[in-house]
């Protein structure tokens, strides 16, 4: 009597794979319009305008620069007075999304501020974004650039607008 074993194999084999996602906070920026007396984001004693990057009241002389860093520190170049009539500083900013997330800034260069038919150039805008959102998923960063102003400048308020974006890395 004879027995017959047959074994049938197989050279394949199945695994289920795990598909996942993660539905999160979108990014935003605003200007960030804080109270520089209260708020405690602005401990650094940063004369901080309500947002917007102001050069002051400035008196042109024979012409030159105002520089506005992000830290704060404004510096007229000779020839110009720049009187304390106007507060100066950087303009203000809060992005917030995702917690502990990175993110990159993109801005303008460069601006033109106009009074009627006269206008000045802000050049090198600058941040100080470190570009990764704290704890409570957000950060307060600050703008400055560099104010051209010549001899013969129109008086009267100049205004204008640069643009900030912010992205998940």
């Amino acid at each position: 009597m004879a027995i017959l074993f047959v074994a049938f194999g197989s050279d394949a084999s199945a695994e289920s794979g795990t598909a996942t996602a993660r539905i999160g906070t979108a990014i935003s920026i605003s200007v960030d319009n804080t109270n520089p007396e209260t708020d405690t984001i602005n401990a650094a004693n940063v004369n901080v305008t309500h947002g917007a990057l102001a050069f002051g009241f400035i008196i042109p002389g024979t012409g030159g620069t105002v520089r506005v860093t992000s830290a704060g520190v404004v510096t007229p170049s000779t020839g110009l007075t720049l009187t304390t009539q106007l507060p100066t500083g950087p303009a203000q900013f809060k992005v917030t999304g995702e917690a502990a997330f990175g993110y990159s800034i993109t801005m303008d260069a460069s601006t033109t501020i106009v009074n009627g038919s006269h206008s000045m150039t802000v050049n090198g805008l600058e941040h100080n974004a470190t570009g990764i959102l704290n704890g409570r998923g957000e950060e307060v960063f600050r703008v400055g650039g560099v104010l051209s102003v010549s001899s013969g400048q129109a008086n009267g308020s100049y205004t204008g607008s640069f643009n900030v974006d912010a992205a998940y890395n």
